[in-house]
């Protein structure tokens, strides 16, 4: 099974066409019509539907590890603060959908939603799984997609560089390879001379300029840590970013909760760090939900943590 979506409808939605007695319009139909999408783009889906808030984000917060996405209708709830807050705490990408058009409603949620599909009937919510099952809002492909991407690198690198092409008999190694270089490369290597055939030529000489550095950013360039190892280091950088503006309370949630799921999928982290950092982790993940909410003395306390 590919990816797993949590879908939320949201209050008075259980009445779903019940009013204008239509058949095929209520909700039962709509959750068919969902899990038959499902199926054929190879999608498994949680669907849940609520007239109480709270019930929507306690929902959030219990499916956050197991599911990749999440289809939200928040019907009526469309300027619901805590909806939003919650959605920005997991971490988790996001379409927000609504059977009809907002009109000059302003919606809060989708503050925290890659995009919002409306007006379109069931078709919103069946647009919002094509929309996970293409992959582009996880960053996947599909193999075919990504060996199009390596033929057109390679496409483009041979008209860049150009074949190389060997002299001497087939099998043995060439004494010299010629390469068709780029016209604008034709001019001479910078600092040397260009040889051709017949008169020698000189290039003029041009001084290699020095690398600067100027002192603290050489050495806080040197000192910067790798975004793809998780490190004590890394975590203190990024609640820096967060405390100086850089890093919104979201996005620290955001970033915090995807390296957590990948150290539980067993990614790598600092040695004889791992209880600590996820320790660290789950708190920043929360750290954007009122009750859990994080001041700026507690997050300098973390940072201490970090540098001990």
């Amino acid at each position: 099974m590919g990816k797993r979506l949590l879908v939320l409808h949201g209050p008075n939605l259980n009445l779903l066409g019940e009013r204008e007695g239509r058949e095929g319009g209520r909700l039962a139909d709509l959750d068919a019509a969902l899990k038959a999408r499902a199926g054929e783009l190879d999608l498994a889906l949680t669907v849940v539907q609520s007239n109480h808030e709270g019930v929507l984000l306690d929902t959030l917060h219990a499916e956050r590890s197991r599911v990749d996405g999440v289809v939200v209708s928040p019907a009526s709830l469309f300027g619901s603060y805590p909806l939003r807050d919650a959605l920005e705490a997991i971490g988790l990408p996001a379409l927000e959908v609504y059977l009809t058009d907002l009109g000059e409603r302003e919606s809060v949620v989708a503050d925290a939603c890659v995009a919002t599909l409306e007006g379109e009937g069931f078709d919103s919510y069946l647009g919002a799984l094509a929309r996970f099952a293409s992959g582009d809002l996880t960053g996947e492909h599909s193999e075919d997609e990504d060996e199009a991407e390596e033929d057109e690198a390679e496409e483009d690198e041979e008209a860049l560089v150009g074949p190389v092409k060997t002299l001497g008999r087939k099998g043995k190694a060439p004494a010299t390879a010629l390469v068709v270089a780029p016209a604008h490369a034709l001019a001479g290597p910078v600092g040397g001379s260009r040889k051709t055939l017949g008169r020698k030529v000189e290039a003029p000489a041009v001084a290699a300029s020095p690398v600067k550095t100027l002192g603290r950013k050489a050495k806080e360039a040197r000192d910067e840590p790798s975004e793809d190892f998780l490190s004590r280091a890394l975590v203190s950088k990024k609640i820096a970013d967060r405390l100086s503006g850089r890093l919104s309370p979201a996005e620290l949630a955001a970033w915090a909760r995807s390296q957590w799921l990948e150290v539980q999928r067993g990614g790598p982290a600092e040695s004889g760090q791992r209880e600590l950092l996820e320790e660290t982790l789950q708190r920043l993940t929360l750290s954007n939900v009122p009750p859990s909410r994080l001041s700026e003395p507690e997050l300098v306390d973390l940072m201490t943590r970090m540098d001990r």
